[in-house]
């Protein structure tokens, strides 16, 4: 039911700034942990899986290949882990942002889940927006319905994956 159905190219994709698990099952290898690594990401070894068909089908279908990877991290990181406390020592202080402007981002498993703050200094942000995966990845639900049947548009969005949470602006 999925093969072919919800087709976009990687190229359309990307043109839209849709990113994650839906261009890698455009066959486009890219993945933040990977390209930009953050935090202990480097140390890890893991794929970065691409499926090549930019169909429902491919979309189901890297997110289990990605829940693999997933589990590779998992086993990794644990196998790393100190023994010990954890988050030990006080907590629940507040961090004041230095004068400036940042943008900071992150692999998400819908996709790149970025945070940009302007700090004048002061003890809270001058200005916070956050590029939530679901509502970028929503760019090309359009472009993925042309030609279908409109039954195919709820398994075309299904396909998506969207967080409602995020779209929800």
């Amino acid at each position: 039911r999925g093969r072919g159905v919800g087709y976009l190219s990687g190229k359309d994709l990307l043109s839209l700034s849709v990113s994650g698990p839906m261009i890698r099952a455009a066959g486009i290898p890219y993945d933040i942990r990977k390209a930009d690594p953050y935090g202990i990401y480097d140390r890890f070894d893991f794929d970065i899986p691409t499926l090549p068909n930019s169909d429902i089908f491919d979309r189901y279908y890297i997110r289990l290949l990605e829940a693999r990877e997933s589990v590779k991290i998992l086993k990794q990181a644990l196998r790393d882990l100190p023994n010990g406390e954890i988050l030990g020592g006080k907590g629940g202080y507040t961090l004041r942002p230095p004068e400036g402007e940042v943008y900071s981002r992150i692999e998400a498993p819908k996709g790149e889940l970025g945070f940009y703050l302007v700090s004048d200094g002061k003890a809270n942000a001058y200005r916070y927006h956050v590029r939530a995966p679901s509502y970028i990845n929503l760019n090309g639900l359009g472009p993925m319905s042309v030609g279908y049947k409109v039954a195919d548009a709820i398994v075309i969005l299904g396909a998506i994956d969207i967080v409602l949470g995020e779209v929800d602006r």
